[in-house]
């Protein structure tokens, strides 16, 4: 019950902050699909060759849809990531809720995924199968074109992410990632850090402060007219730290294609 009024009460703020951030016109509609801006639904689908996230393997290939719907600055919709490999039984269904505003960006996450065993219990015991996770972010990029660099931090506040004697540990993750557009690519570079208890730790198999993901990416859009964009992507990832249930620090590479209508 206060895991659902907590997403609740952030739902009713952002849709306030947005509705006063809105220019008001009586003639208003909820288009589909809107040339002049990002207002409307939008369905993106990924395969990549590997499930990444925040310096972490977390499955082989996957499959990975996006709908979302966006109204102003104002973005809800949920993601999810079926493996390919009938071997690997990993599945997760987000949920998020996100607001930007001059540069200032806002979101609540819910995770759900596949426990240790094998199971996805969406509607198992929130302590024991979610992740509840609020963030705040800037981006740089929005009040000068030629520093491309945002930076986010997010916190877990609720759910699986407990120390030893139960409490809640509030593991939180920061990046900053440096992102221009070259000729004929999109590259990124993002560092990540993470600070957690050491016997809560998710991103690293130590507690307290690491680095945790260096994240060298590349990426090329290809427009089909107005219908669809195709995505050519490649990632080279480094966990110098290495994440919960390694040994050493980790290194790998991962690719995909993607496809937003």
């Amino acid at each position: 019950m206060k895991i659902t009024k907590i997403i609740f009460a952030a739902v009713l703020a952002m849709c306030a902050f947005a509705a006063q951030a809105q220019d008001k016109d009586d003639d208003f509609d909820f288009p589909f699909e809107n040339e002049d801006n990002d207002n409307g639904f939008h369905f993106t689908t990924d395969f990549v060759t590997k499930n990444t996230w925040r310096g972490m393997n977390v499955s082989d290939a996957a499959f990975q849809p996006e709908l979302s719907y966006s109204i102003g600055g104002l973005r809800i919709g949920s993601w999810g990531s079926t493996a390919l490999n009938s071997d690997d039984k990993y599945t997760e269904l987000d949920f998020f809720l996100e607001y930007a505003v001059g540069g200032v960006s806002m979101m609540v996450y819910d995770y759900c995924w596949t426990d240790d065993n094998g199971k996805f219990e969406y509607f198992g015991k929130y302590k024991d199968t979610h992740l509840l996770e609020v963030g705040l972010g800037y981006d740089f990029g929005e009040i000068c074109e030629n520093f491309p660099v945002s930076f986010n931090v997010n916190t877990i506040v609720a759910g699986a992410n407990r120390k030893a004697n139960d409490d809640q540990a509030f593991s939180t993750y920061m990046e900053i990632v440096y992102a221009p557009s070259l000729k004929n690519l999109d590259l990124s570079l993002t560092v990540g850090a993470a600070s957690e208890d050491e016997d809560a730790a998710m991103y690293s198999r130590k507690g307290g402060f690491n680095i945790v993901n260096i994240d060298l990416g590349l990426s090329h859009d290809f427009k089909i007219k107005d219908i669809a964009t195709i995505t050519a992507k490649a990632d080279i990832i480094f966990n110098p730290t290495g994440s919960a249930g390694a040994e050493k620090g980790e290194a790998f590479i991962t690719a995909g294609v993607g496809i937003s209508f």
